[in-house]
């Protein structure tokens, strides 16, 4: 469902206080002429699924920008752990040629 909509669902349904309404007033101003931030947006897919009891939406993913776990994409985990075996192997073979 499009955020316009969402909002409007929202704002009919006379619950919201002055503050809320005002901010969604203010975000299907934005919605409308397309500049509205993609936190907002979620926040308000949120706030809707919470207020009239619809599944909570999945989140939103950039499609520029990658997911990340503890600031690193899976790419820089792969490579990380790449060169944590590497490096074990080398120090296996620095131990096995001490050893000797």
């Amino acid at each position: 469902m499009q955020v316009e909509a969402l909002i409007k669902e929202l704002l009919a349904t006379g619950s919201m206080n002055e503050e809320t309404t005002a901010d969604l007033n203010r975000w299907l101003e934005e919605a409308t002429a397309g500049t509205l931030h993609a936190d907002d947006a979620e926040y308000i897919q949120a706030l809707h699924a919470r207020i009239t009891g619809a599944p909570q939406p999945e989140p939103l993913l950039s499609d520029t920008e990658p997911a990340r776990l503890d600031g690193l994409t899976i790419e820089d985990w792969r490579d990380r752990a790449l060169r944590a075996e590497a490096e074990l192997a080398a120090l296996k073979d620095s131990i096995s040629a001490t050893s000797a």
